[in-house]
């Protein structure tokens, strides 16, 4: 099926050749609200919105949420088209968000990029990837806002090297041991998997850059049409935030489950990923300027970004107001 949605100054036109593979945490509540979401991988960067899931905080809402996961492009595309209702893919929507399509940010779950560069055992530094290939997923989207940021922070001018996008983790991980790249970045816990299997991690990127990711995004349209859904959405994955924060040895038994790794890993990326996670998923212009940097860096024809074009955080307000009292 080839799908086209048009909008002043973007066009989007994606071959839908995928099936929508939902990953079935729940059975459907009876009378629920069917909510469907779309995720580009497994990444512990979502643990707000899965804690939400395992805690039982969106059946609260009243809302029956089904997760899809799909490479971005067609996410982006599917979320146009009323296939999902959100996705986690808000670093790359700003950028569609920029050009006009009807897209807003709506909740964001980290400061900083919770990814890490991998690579072959022989590179021990960023400085050393010089010529050298580099996997992200797709162009503009967290990985490869990542990749960008590390490699200007190490004075590296990313002409040097060779960006390849792979799409999913999975895809990128496969061409890190086929040869087709020399490192990769990914997400916990790849990073621990492939460090046991010999593989380098050379650096952590939340280490070098703070910029907000793994934010969630949803159409103007919803949020005009459907405010009262959206800020069940909002609070559920607001709670989960809070839940991840303040109850560790919970979420830590959490993360062993869903991702299905032993007691020291599930620890370790719980210790990794709390660095990174925000206070209440709203993040301001300083932290948004950089991603408005990286799109006019790549997008010459965009100009100056109104904040207001792209995020839209007055659900998620009114939601910290009522829970947290501030």
């Amino acid at each position: 099926m080839i799908c086209r949605q048009t909008r002043t100054g973007w066009t989007a036109v994606i071959a839908l050749v995928i099936v929508l593979a939902p990953l079935n945490f729940s059975a459907p509540a009876s009378g629920a609200e069917r909510v469907r979401i779309a995720l580009p991988g497994n990444s512990m960067g979502y643990l707000p919105l899965i804690v939400a899931i395992q805690r039982g905080f969106f059946k609260e809402e009243g809302i029956d949420l089904e997760v899809i996961r799909l490479v971005p492009t067609v996410a982006h595309n599917a979320l146009l088209l009323n296939e999902v209702q959100y996705h986690g893919l808000a670093d790359s929507g700003l950028r569609l968000a920029a050009r006009g399509a009807p897209l807003k940010a709506i909740f964001y779950g980290a400061d900083r990029p919770m990814y890490y560069l991998v690579g072959r055992k022989d590179i021990r530094t960023v400085a050393e990837l010089k010529g050298k290939k580099i996997g992200v997923s797709t162009f503009g989207g967290t990985s490869d806002l990542s990749a960008r940021l590390l490699l200007d922070q190490h004075g590296i001018d990313e002409k040097n090297t060779v960006l390849l996008q792979f799409g999913n983790e999975s895809t990128r991980v496969g061409a890190l041991k086929a040869g087709a790249a020399d490192a990769i970045i990914v997400p916990v816990p790849a990073v621990a998997i492939l460090k046991q299997e010999g593989y380098r991690e050379i650096a952590f990127v939340g280490d070098a850059v703070e910029f907000a990711s793994n934010g969630y995004t949803t159409t103007e349209k919803r949020i005009k049409e459907n405010p009262q859904e959206v800020k069940k959405v909002v609070r559920s994955i607001y709670r989960g935030l809070r839940f991840a924060k303040e109850k560790p040895e919970e979420t830590i038994r959490i993360i062993e489950k869903e991702w299905k790794i032993n007691a020291d890993i599930a620890r370790g990326s719980y210790e990794a990923i709390i660095k990174a996670l925000n206070e209440d998923g709203i993040i301001g212009e300083k932290q948004l300027s950089i991603h408005f940097d990286l799109i006019r860096r790549t997008e010459k024809d965009i100009g100056e970004i109104p904040v207001e074009k792209v995020v839209d955080f007055r659900l998620l307000r009114e939601v910290r107001r009522e829970l947290s009292g501030k």
